[in-house]
């Protein structure tokens, strides 16, 4: 890409109007690691830093992005904008973001809906996320454990039945709504309970 030599002879307001432009919505890898048993938590992404802030010090002072986690990693940040950004934490606690959870808007984690321990215990930690606008939950277990999952996690997000999202590890990443895949396996259940002779429990 050519280097446009006049940007900085343009005014102020139409530069900064440009460098916000310039913000897109990522997925952000974040991740709280022990590296040693019980050892201090770590910090960890493998997400780079913005464009934007590597261009100049313009850019930066306009705060098109926030250092998130630093209470959390000690030394260390992640670069965020909690507005367009989803949060990706993978298979790390909720709790160790609580101190951050007002801040999130679009948290994406990695679960089995099949394990006890998240459907019983550790989706209660969900409840300090209270302006989580979207969740996206990449099911480890495949999309079919998380039939209906979403009754569930209502009680303890309230997002909304369209802002939660499914994706399937076995099924190359698709994604759909939960209320969707809901329909869908409420259809399936149908069929194969009408060959069989039975009847199934659907969501309502």
């Amino acid at each position: 890409m050519d280097t446009f030599h006049p940007f900085p002879l343009l005014p102020f307001e139409l530069r900064a109007r440009i460098w916000q432009l310039t913000v897109e919505p990522r997925t952000v890898e974040v991740r709280m690691l022990y590296p040693r048993p019980l050892g201090p938590v770590r910090l960890v992404s493998p997400t780079p830093v913005p464009a934007p802030l590597q261009a100049c010090r313009e850019a930066r002072n306009l705060k098109l992005y926030q250092q998130a986690f630093s209470d959390i990693g000690k030394s260390r940040y992640v670069w965020v904008n909690w507005d367009m950004d989803i949060i990706s934490i993978g298979t790390s606690l909720f709790c160790h973001f609580h101190r951050a959870a007002l801040l999130f808007k679009r948290l994406q984690f990695e679960r089995e809906n099949s394990a006890e321990s998240f459907y019983h215990f550790e989706i209660r930690d969900l409840k300090p996320f209270i302006n989580v606008q979207e969740i996206y939950i990449v099911c480890a277990d495949g999309m079919r454990a998380w039939h209906q999952a979403g009754e569930e996690l209502y009680h303890y997000w309230h997002g909304g039945d369209d802002n939660l999202y499914l994706i399937d590890l076995h099924e190359d990443g698709r994604m759909m709504r939960a209320t969707e895949w809901d329909k869908i396996r409420d259809h399936e259940l149908r069929e194969e309970s009408r060959q069989e002779g039975t009847t199934p429990a659907v969501s309502l």
